[in-house]
């Protein structure tokens, strides 16, 4: 019945999505650090500069990035709102945000170092204050969004495909991310929803003084939040062209509307690019601003469109947090299932063509606009494209609506999904903080290795066994603290080259060494990246080494502790690395050779198969684990001769992989080598092979021996 209701009640519907969308956007500013977003923290200082020295001036690009108000080459009309709710505010303490992560991934995508900046366990003052007034007033801004293209789609369409893509809209991630950040795309944005808006009343009946006026107030509004707010201009005179070319307008209705609303936009921003003008000797400070964004002689690669185009849908934090990889895929198909569908439509029925027509034209605008920009300047990201956003939600399920019919909503669930997942999944690892606990868990390996002023206490794998590229993830323990803001290092190393798989140096959660209690215990969370161009290799269980190093000098902190004093380094045990691109060599002979229940022999190969005197031979052998173990087993490998008497061996643990960490499925191949006696009477000789402990005890086959043989012969 309630759900009934809702569908006879589209404006409830409509609000519903919007709280659905507050929820979202809240969850994603509970997790995300003050100053992750993209250039958060300059927008951040652009307010702050503002209310202390008033508007900015762009000074050369050493001066600008010195400060880190690096936006001061925007127009100013979020800015000046935003700095009437933060003018009660002290902001002592902005400094505190600004510290950069030296290792940060800045626009790449990577499973560790995603935080920009560093940040302390407290602040000393009141900037979060005014970080979190500023975001909640970006939140206010992406809800008029929403509610503008549900009444755009409305206007245009009917209530339910308006509804579709508001749906849509508030459940694309990199939508909720920024919305959810200081960012003064999202004043633009809504501009352009609302110009939008108007200027679709305008070509469905509303030829009001009153509609036209607030169309020209938009657009001046959309020009004094960021340069693409150009383009509302654009939608201002599609309008009135398609007006006339539909012959719904006459041309003197057209020209007083073009002139009405032209006008009223330069009273709202001509001022702003007058003052350009008188600083910098163009209305709209090209220059000035290409000289701290301008992208020099690189040219326009079709690779920056394609990070466009992920970065629209899910590349969150500094463009450097990925989601799962089907989103990819899924968008891209739902995109182009609905443009062909949506084409066809329009060529085959004139019901929705003006609409469809407006609209395109629209989100065209935009896009020559954004096309000219990053010819010349750095600034291909997905976000924007968001004041288009809405327009292209509603092309989308325009042709949706088309293949799918009343069901075309339900397409949206995934990217729902994905936008529900992410506040609770990718964002928190990206973003873990440190901890404050009491104790070490009983469960952690205890190292307490000291560090000058720090001691690291102890390690935990979050997973024993990690995939080919999959990152390595842990539990740290340490306390302390480092005047000179010492960063941790840990590489993953094999345990067979000694060759490095992986590392990462970082500030564990976050947080600069310079700022921690010495008299605390600290948890963190540690992702260690593995390179992506590793060859395939059979499992083996890795290696860490750990240290810390002083910025800058690259000084690495001698390490010591009680029981061996200086170390040269220190070794720990890492994850094992299962590559399921490996696979065991073809054994020439299979078997099914059975030790205990967890060990079998699959097959094994010999180089030779006749003996020979002063020969080498190679024996490999393929296993696979049956269950997990828990014993370190050494395997017992050589050759008896007729008395029983051994005239080879090659003896030891796995290489690389000792069976204390053989998962259940795990298949691992070895080869050893046998050095034959010079002189090595002809006869018949056995190859055994078996498994002990280190106190002698052998594993069983099922015959109840302990040896698996087989015959050679020696000539």
């Amino acid at each position: 019945m309630a759900f009934r209701r809702i569908l006879r009640s589209p404006d409830l519907a409509a609000a519903l999505i919007i709280a659905w969308f507050c929820a979202l956007a809240l969850s994603y500013v509970s997790v995300v650090p003050f100053g992750e977003a993209p250039d958060e923290v300059p927008h951040f200082l652009y307010v702050h500069y503002l209310l202390k020295e008033g508007l900015p001036v762009i000074e050369d690009r050493a001066t600008v990035f010195a400060r880190g108000d690096t936006q001061r080459s925007h127009p100013p009309l979020y800015y000046l709102i935003g700095a009437l709710l933060v003018a009660d505010t002290q902001r002592s303490d902005f400094a505190e945000y600004m510290p950069r992560n030296p290792f940060a991934s800045s626009g790449v995508v990577s499973h560790a170092n995603q935080n920009i900046h560093l940040h302390r366990l407290r602040y000393s003052g009141d900037s979060n204050v005014a970080f979190a007034r500023l975001r909640l007033y970006s939140i206010a801004l992406a809800c008029g969004t929403l509610w503008l293209t549900y009444l755009t789609g409305k206007r245009l369409f009917n209530a339910p495909l308006g509804l579709a893509a508001m749906f849509l809209l508030a459940s694309i991630p990199t939508f909720i991310h920024i919305s959810s950040s200081l960012n003064d795309d999202n004043l633009v944005t809504l501009m352009s929803a609302l110009c939008i808006y108007l200027c679709a009343r305008a070509l469905t009946g509303d030829h009001s003084l009153r509609n036209t006026l607030l169309i020209g107030l938009s657009a001046g509004a959309g020009l004094l939040s960021k340069q693409h707010g150009v383009a509302l201009l654009g939608y201002v005179g599609l309008t009135a062209l398609l007006g006339l070319l539909w012959r719904s307008w006459t041309l003197r209705f057209a020209f007083r509307f073009m002139l009405v609303s032209v006008a009223v936009a330069a009273v709202v921003a001509a001022w702003w690019y007058a003052r350009n003008f008188l600083l910098y000797g163009d209305p709209i400070a090209a220059e000035a601003t290409l000289g701290l964004w301008g992208r020099g002689s690189r040219p326009l690669l079709l690779q920056e469109f394609e990070g466009v185009w992920f970065s629209f849908w899910m590349i969150l934090g500094y463009l450097n947090i990925r989601g799962a990889e089907w989103l990819y895929p899924y968008v891209t198909l739902l995109t182009f299932f609905g443009a062909l569908a949506l084409v066809w439509h329009m060529l085959r029925s004139s019901t929705d063509r003006l609409q469809g027509i407006f609209l395109l034209g629209c989100f065209l605008s935009l896009n020559v606009v954004m096309f000219v920009i990053m010819l010349r300047a750095a600034a291909g990201q997905g976000r924007m494209y968001f004041p288009v956003a809405g327009v292209f939600a509603l092309l989308l399920m325009v042709g949706w609506r088309v293949l799918a019919g009343k069901f075309a909503p339900l397409l949206v669930t995934p990217l729902a999904a994905a936008a529900l997942i992410a506040p609770f999944t990718y964002l928190p690892r990206a973003y873990a903080a440190l901890e404050v606990v009491e104790t070490v868990p009983a469960d952690a390996v205890r190292l307490d290795v000291r560090a000058e002023t720090l001691t690291l206490h102890a390690y935990k794998l979050d997973r024993p066994v990690i995939g080919r590229s999959e990152p390595m993830r842990l539990t740290v323990y340490f306390s302390g603290s480092h005047a000179e803001n010492a960063h941790f290092y840990a590489a993953v190393i094999n345990p067979r080259t000694g060759e490095r798989l992986g590392g990462v140096d970082t500030y564990l959660g976050m947080a600069p060494t310079d700022s921690l209690d010495p008299n605390l215990l600290y948890r963190a969370k540690l992702t260690i990246p593995m390179r992506a161009d590793l060859p395939p290799e059979p499992p083996m269980q890795t290696l860490l080494q750990f240290g810390w190093r002083v910025p800058h000098t690259g000084r690495t902190l001698p390490l010591t502790n009680a029981k061996n004093g200086l170390l040269e380094s220190l070794v720990v045990a890492g994850a094992v690395l299962v590559d399921s691109a490996w696979q065991p060599p073809r054994a020439e002979q299979a078997t099914d050779a059975r030790f205990g229940s967890a060990l079998r022999l699959i097959g094994y190969t010999l180089s030779e198969q006749t003996l020979r005197s002063g020969a080498e031979l190679a024996v490999t052998l393929s296993w696979e684990a049956l269950a997990s173990l828990t014993t370190d087993y050494r395997l017992a490998l050589g050759i008896l001769d007729e008395r029983d008497q051994i005239v080879a061996q090659a003896d030891g643990a796995p290489s690389g992989l000792p069976t204390s960490v053989w998962q259940r499925g795990i298949r691992f191949a070895e080869t050893r080598y046998l050095e034959l006696p010079s002189e090595l009477p002809t006869g018949i000789y056995r190859l055994y092979i078996g498994w002990y402990d280190e106190n002698g005890a052998r594993l069983p086959l099922p015959n109840g021996a302990t040896l698996f043989f087989v015959t050679l012969r020696a000539e």
